[in-house]
């Protein structure tokens, strides 16, 4: 019985096309789909993952990264005197206004951090160096975000919440999950690119703090007692607080919900158009079918004809339907958009691939069960 199966496809090439089209349909449907999903969750918590501070101090009740509210910036000192801590910076994110050169406006977000600093996320740059961020009205932005800022290059001067600016460099790969395009620049200068100011004469206000536990003092320990110290915080573990802003995205929001609805309808398809064809293959050679169960052959013998045929009709539509998506993805990347592709995604597609073409032949090896020998005579 071995290759009777693949001789059978051979026979009847369209049919054969039709099922590989439809598992390449779903390969790249779920592939793309999650990819995209896995890109957006990683932005999303980027700074913070990159980050190399043990607790992120912020407001109470924070769901994410991006929406957090300011607090005063003097407890600060409370947080340094918390037995453990190590080492205390400031760390402000906040939305702003960023004028382009057509006249209309784009929205971004500052980032604000200590240059000096060991905690925050060491950018990676492209163009120009960290140290130019000590310069006069100095800023940073993100080589994929040139674009939708008026394609800036470096040592140009622009319009931040209607102070001057100049770009003195760009990252890579350091992009927001919200679209809105990351500003990085000094904590003195978070004030005047931001929204960070009480009304008074400098600022008093801040985001986060990120805190560096001392050798040998536990996390958690640590963790609770800022919070049982100093009135009106909330401090996270880097893992925890990761996890919480991954999560609102995923599920509060539905986006998660969203993108997997789409994976799972494309699989249904593709499993549909498998299915459908496999059976009509059957039902065309039932007379062989009925031959071969004359000659002696087991229902297993037939079952294993019909799943052979999935199977490889799954493995050519697997092989696409990934090269197609490494191409989406490198296209997306191209055009600004983060589509994952990690091994384990690439594993899990594949079992599910061959997992819904055994499904598929399924109802054809159901078929098969109701026929008997002598249909060979009456056809």
């Amino acid at each position: 019985m071995k290759g009777i199966g693949w001789k059978n496809l051979k026979r009847d090439k369209t049919r054969m096309l039709v099922a590989v089209l439809g598992v390449v349909f779903a390969v790249v449907l779920v592939t793309t789909e999650v990819g995209m999903l896995l890109g957006l969750v990683r932005n999303a918590s980027l700074l913070i993952d990159r980050s190399r501070a043990d607790i992120w101090v912020s407001t109470v009740d924070v769901k994410t990264f991006d929406f957090a509210t300011p607090f005063a910036q003097r407890k600060k000192y409370l947080i340094q005197s918390v037995p453990g801590v190590e080492r205390v910076e400031e760390f402000n994110v906040s939305y702003s206004i960023w004028k382009l050169p057509t006249g209309g406006n784009a929205n971004i977000q500052v980032v604000a951090f200590d240059p000096w600093g060991e905690l925050a996320a060491p950018l990676s740059m492209t163009e120009g160096s960290l140290d130019d961020l000590h310069n006069q009205d100095a800023i940073i932005i993100d080589d994929g975000e040139r674009a939708k800022l008026g394609n800036p290059a470096v040592g140009s001067y622009v319009e931040v919440m209607q102070h001057r600016a100049k770009v003195v460099g760009f990252t890579h790969d350091m992009r927001s999950f919200t679209t809105t395009p990351y500003v990085f620049t000094t904590l003195s200068r978070s004030e005047t690119y931001g929204w960070l100011t009480n009304g008074n004469s400098g600022p008093s206000n801040s985001i986060y703090f990120l805190v560096k536990v001392a050798p040998g003092a536990n996390v958690d320990e640590v963790r609770r007692a800022i919070q049982g110290s100093v009135p009106d915080v909330e401090a996270h573990s880097r893992e925890s607080f990761s996890w919480r802003t991954r999560s609102y995205w995923l599920f509060e929001t539905g986006m998660g919900l969203g993108f997997l609805a789409a994976a799972f309808l494309g699989l249904m398809v593709g499993g549909v158009i498998v299915s459908q064809t496999l059976y009509a293959m059957t039902i065309e050679r039932l007379p062989e079918f009925g031959v071969l169960k004359a000659m002696g052959a087991s229902m297993f013998d037939l079952a294993r004809i019909v799943l052979e045929q999935g199977l490889i009709c799954g493995l050519v539509g697997l092989v696409l339907g990934l090269a197609i998506s490494l191409g989406i993805g490198q296209a997306a990347a191209s055009a600004g958009t983060t589509v994952l592709i990690p091994q384990p995604l690439v594993l899990a597609v594949a079992a599910l691939t061959f997992l819904l073409c055994s499904a598929a032949a399924l109802v054809s090896i159901v078929r098969l069960r109701k026929i008997e020998p002598a249909m060979v005579f009456r056809t």
